[in-house]
């Protein structure tokens, strides 16, 4: 059964998924495994020697795997909520997305609470913790998902992250072209801090949609 799962994205990683940068993420896994001589001690079953794990029937990992091929995430973004001065259309308000200043319009009876007027007296943007399902504009489809540990990515992938090159790498060398893999290296620890620990992560392939989530659900029914 499809799921729909928020996920947060900053502002950087937010212009790559519109310019269509971006196709690939990658979230550190909630419980990480720990090593047990040869093997990894996994929560969802048994240990395994390799850095890569296939999400495939049958496999522990398609269980744990907490996104699923077909499933949809809407994107969270900084944002902010204004009454609508752009065009005439009246008892509308517009949506203001802090990565690109784009701008989508929302009807007045989506949210008819101290919520959405809450969201309007704020006179600076929201966090994106705090985006409601209807301002979202950017829904993903998961294509693939695979769990391995982060230190495995290759150049393509890094690209796909919508990563920009960078020269230093992790080990402090600098090669003679900037590469998208240290660029990737670069913006991951800025957020996690534990590129050194290679921590394991689920990589999670996707389509991207500039829709409302909930459009493209009712679009498909």
């Amino acid at each position: 059964m499809m799921k729909t799962i928020p996920m947060i994205f900053n502002q950087q990683m937010v212009t790559a998924l519109v310019d269509g940068r971006k196709t690939v993420t990658r979230r550190p896994l909630s419980n990480q495994p720990i090593k047990n001589g040869a093997f990894w001690d996994f929560k969802w079953g048994a240990g395994s020697s390799l850095d890569y794990l296939p999400i495939v029937a049958g496999h522990a990992t398609a269980n744990a795997a907490p996104f699923k091929v077909g499933d949809l995430i809407w994107v969270l973004e900084t944002f902010k909520v204004e009454e609508n001065t752009y065009n005439d259309l009246k008892g509308e308000y517009a949506v203001i997305y802090r990565a690109d200043y784009g701008c989508n319009l929302i009807n007045s009876n989506i949210d008819n609470n101290d919520k959405l007027a809450n969201l309007i007296n704020k006179k600076g943007f929201n966090p994106s913790i705090h985006m409601p399902r209807y301002a979202s504009r950017l829904t993903l489809r998961v294509m693939n998902v695979r769990c391995e540990r982060v230190r495995l990515i290759t150049e393509e992938s890094a690209k796909n992250e919508g990563a920009t090159p960078a020269f230093i790498d992790e080990f402090g060398n600098c090669p003679t072209a900037p590469r998208f893999k240290n660029g990737f290296y670069k913006l991951w620890d800025s957020i996690y801090s534990n590129w050194d620990e290679n921590p394991w992560v689920w990589v999670i392939e996707f389509e991207v949609i500039k829709s409302n989530i909930d459009k493209v659900i009712a679009n498909e029914h």
